[in-house]
C-alpha cells in the first residue's frame, strides 16, 4: 500500500514538474538561445585554440556574472564586503556614457600600492566590458572596498605597464590566463587612484548610495 502511494505521488510530482517546465519555457528559452548564439559566435571570432569545454565555461561565467551580478552587489553591501574575504573585490559605480544612468558592477581587483588595478576581461569576449567605456568617458568615479566608499580616478595602463603587471595578476588569480587565451583583443588594465586624503570622504553605504542604481554589464 505504501509503495503504491509512493508511486502515485512520484507520478504526480513528475507531471507537475513537466507542466512547470513547459509553462516556464518562455522565461528560460531566451537564456538558452542567447547562450548557444554566443557560443557559436565565440567559436567563429576567436583566433586562438580553445576547446569546446573551455568555451562553455567562459560563456557560462559571462551569463552568471550578467544575471547574478545584482545579487553579488547586494550581498557585498549587506556584509560590508566580508562575503569576499578570500578575494580582493570592489563595487565600481560608473555613469552610463549614453544614458547617464548610474551603473554598478562587482569586480576583482589587484593591489598596486595604495592603488587598485581592475581587468577589462569581460570573460574573454571579443569586446571590452561596458564599464571600461564608461570609465573612458568619465574617469572620476566611486568604489566601495569592504565598508569604505572612495572617490577614485581611473587611468588605463600603458602597453608597457600592462606587460609588467600581468604576471602579478596571474600570480594571484591564475584563472585569468584563460581570458587571455580566449580572445585576440588586448585586455586593458585600469588603475584606480584614490583621491587625496584631504578630499577623500569615507561614508556609510546608506549615505554614499542615494537614490536608485541600475546594474549593467553591457554599458
Amino acid at each position: 500500500m505504501n509503495k503504491l502511494k509512493v508511486r502515485r505521488w512520484t507520478g504526480v510530482f513528475g507531471i507537475v514538474a513537466c507542466v512547470l517546465l513547459i509553462a516556464a519555457f518562455p522565461l528560460y528559452f531566451p537564456f538558452v538561445r542567447d547562450f548557444v548564439v554566443r557560443l557559436r559566435n565565440a567559436s567563429k571570432t576567436s583566433t586562438r585554440s580553445h576547446s569546446l569545454k573551455e568555451k562553455v565555461v567562459l560563456s557560462l561565467n559571462y551569463e552568471l556574472d550578467k544575471r547574478l551580478g545584482g545579487l553579488g552587489v547586494g550581498l557585498y553591501r549587506l556584509t560590508g564586503g566580508r562575503i569576499a574575504r578570500k578575494v580582493d573585490v570592489l563595487i565600481l559605480t560608473t555613469r552610463g556614457r549614453r544614458t547617464g544612468k548610474t551603473r554598478t558592477v562587482l569586480l576583482q581587483f589587484f593591489r598596486d600600492g595604495t592603488n587598485m588595478v581592475i581587468v577589462a576581461a569581460n570573460s574573454g569576449r571579443s569586446s571590452h566590458p561596458g564599464w571600461f567605456y564608461n570609465l573612458k568617458a568619465t574617469p572620476t568615479v566611486r568604489v566601495q572596498v569592504m565598508d569604505r566608499i572612495l572617490q577614485v580616478r581611473a587611468e588605463e595602463l600603458s602597453a608597457e605597464e600592462t606587460t609588467v603587471f600581468w604576471p602579478r595578476i596571474l600570480h594571484v588569480a591564475p584563472s585569468y590566463a584563460r581570458y587571455q587565451q580566449a580572445t585576440s583583443r588586448p585586455i586593458p588594465l585600469v588603475r584606480l587612484v584614490p583621491a587625496e586624503a584631504a578630499g577623500e570622504q569615507t561614508k556609510t553605504r546608506d549615505e554614499a548610495l542615494p537614490g536608485r542604481e541600475e546594474l549593467s554589464f553591457t554599458e
